[in-house]
């Protein structure tokens, strides 16, 4: 086991390029044909029994190394944003308005690898493996499907881990955290309508730009005086569209957000709150609402025995413990509703580049590339230790 490292140098320029041409050919979620038959290729004389998808995008694999051993999966991300990349990178997309802007090239990558290398350490692994290559996570989506598919294949798994990117750790390290880790999430999108009229006389419709306006305050106020202050939440209004002219009263305003939380209570609070408030008002207004809530995700709370045991494989200098968890959000969430396991990040911020810095799903972010060898010891060092 000592080989690790030499097995990941030896190995590391091949899976380099794998990331780059990945990145060069960003694919949107259900869409990632191309990489999904690339793996497909890749992986085909490997140890790993591998299982196409009812979809045709996404792969399972599968290793059973001894039946009275627990079966943990291994899960990455294969799909990307609708972003334009402005990076300019040698390897920088080459598709229009599509980016690699979250990473999921690096945790793709990361597991590529490890499927590379397991069959040189084949003899020595403590688990049943399952290897999961995502679609579909940057639209909630991609586990769901994945779960459905796993039980029509009748794979069982105990536990699953899975990593992702983090601008604000630095390369070559793997930052792990007990309990929350990231945020459950959903959206929401209000339509307020009334009759409309002239500007100059308001008493005679209701001013669906001036709801608007009254329920997004009030929907701030949750935040600090209904909820619990003890659960973190966040609330915010991203978007609003209402009116044409200065002197018409508009007939329709819409306005979306999304509500943050590691709490499935303050989730629901914040849901009932804003339909009711929203319902009461435009009825008392003589206006009409249509109010839709979609994308939910719950939040995801690593298991305590699975980042200590993760602890406990690898040596102390490749791990930082995070102080804090992240209001964003991963549909990883949902395999862990009924699954143990736990997400980790993997460092990409490095000295040499100012660009590492910026946040996930910036159009000029970039990866540090050290984070792959990190990421591919740690998996190694988890499932053969």
């Amino acid at each position: 086991m000592n080989n690790i490292k030499t097995m990941i140098n030896n190995e590391i320029k091949d899976i380099i390029q794998f990331r780059r041409e990945m990145h060069e050919n960003p694919e949107l979620s259900f869409q990632e044909f191309d990489i999904t038959q690339k793996l497909k290729t890749a992986l085909k004389n490997s140890v790993i029994d591998l299982y196409e998808l009812s979809e045709n995008t996404g792969l399972v694999g599968v290793i059973e190394k001894n039946t009275d051993y627990k079966t943990l999966a291994i899960r990455a991300d294969i799909d990307a944003l609708p972003i334009q990349e402005s990076t300019n990178l040698d390897y920088a997309s080459k598709k229009e308005g599509i980016m690699h802007a979250c990473g999921h090239d690096i945790h793709t990558s990361i597991l590529y690898g490890y499927c590379k290398l397991i069959s040189k350490f084949y003899d020595e692994l403590k688990y049943n493996i399952v290897i999961i290559f995502q679609p579909a996570e940057e639209t909630m989506q991609g586990a769901k499907y994945i779960l459905q598919e796993l039980q029509q294949l009748e794979i069982k798994i105990d536990e699953i881990i899975a990593y992702h990117t983090w601008p604000y750790l630095i390369e070559g390290k793997v930052g792990y955290r007990k309990g929350d880790m990231m945020a459950g999430a959903i959206n929401f999108h209000v339509d307020i309508k009334a009759s409309g009229g002239h500007a100059a006389h308001p008493h005679t419709t209701a001013d669906p730009i001036f709801l608007s306006s009254d329920a997004i305050g009030f929907i701030q106020s949750i935040v600090s005086r209904y909820n619990n202050p003890v659960n973190p939440l966040v609330i915010t209004v991203g978007k609003i569209n209402g009116g044409q002219k200065t002197n018409v009263i508009s007939d329709v305003c819409n306005f979306s957000g999304t509500i943050r939380s590691f709490s499935k209570e303050s989730l629901a609070l914040a849901k009932k709150l804003i339909k009711q408030y929203i319902e009461n008002m435009t009825e008392m207004s003589d206006a009409q609402c249509n109010i839709i809530f979609d994308n939910y995700c719950p939040p995801v709370i690593n298991s305590f025995n699975t980042v200590e045991k993760f602890i406990k494989s690898n040596p102390e200098e490749l791990l930082e413990e995070l102080s804090q968890p992240s209001m964003g959000s991963e549909d990883f969430a949902f395999y862990l509703e009924n699954i143990e396991g736990a997400l980790f990040r993997v460092g990409t911020n490095t000295e040499e580049d100012e660009r590492s810095k910026l946040s996930l799903h910036n159009s000029q972010i970039v990866f540090s590339e050290k984070s792959i060898c990190a990421g591919i010891e740690a998996l190694l060092n988890y499932t053969v230790k």
